[in-house]
């Protein structure tokens, strides 16, 4: 199971690695044409603002889920390194539900009602509908929250892969000469 784990969190990283640096790319291609067509060709385009703004909040957001499928998100660590046994793993088993909470609140549900809400809405320049643009956060919700249940799958199959029993301290084996 803890092999499915990571075969299954290294193709999300990919992927989502595949598509953010698509959008970095563009990105700073549509900067490098808005300051050639503002400076050189003296008309400058009229759709890069807008593309590349959409292309930052979208590879920002595509960076935070990652974040959190390498384990690099913001975390309590000075207060879990300070902790040992049950007190560290209610301390993590509290931080999985309010991360997983937290998308599935905030980002999946409020995200999915902005884009609804926003759906009929147009964007100025490049007339695409709002919601597509907003679309970024339950999509990321998701992807969080899928993340967090797979590093907690991938935490409890260390414990149990280790031989290590999930309430008990390690015991010392001490061997006679």
């Amino acid at each position: 199971m803890l092999s499915t784990v990571k075969t299954i969190k290294v193709c999300l990283n990919r992927s989502i690695m595949m598509v953010a640096s698509l959008f970095i790319v563009i990105l700073v291609c549509s900067a490098l044409w808005q300051i050639v067509s503002r400076y050189v060709l003296g008309s400058p385009s009229i759709i890069t603002e807008e593309l590349s703004r959409f292309l930052l909040i979208w590879a920002a957001m595509l960076g935070a889920a990652y974040a959190f499928g390498s384990k690099e998100q913001l975390a309590i660590v000075f207060l879990k390194s300070k902790l040992t046994g049950v007190k560290r793993k209610a301390v993590d088993v509290f931080i999985d539900f309010s991360v997983i909470i937290f998308a599935g609140a905030v980002l999946v549900k409020g995200g999915y009602s902005l884009v609804t809400q926003t759906i009929t809405q147009t964007s100025a320049i490049l007339e695409i509908p709002m919601g597509y643009v907003y679309a970024i956060l339950p999509l990321t919700g998701v992807l969080i929250i899928v993340y967090q249940l797979l590093n907690v799958l991938e935490r409890h199959g260390q414990h149990h892969s280790s031989g290590e029993e999930i309430n008990t301290p390690k015991q010392t084996r001490i061997s006679k000469s």
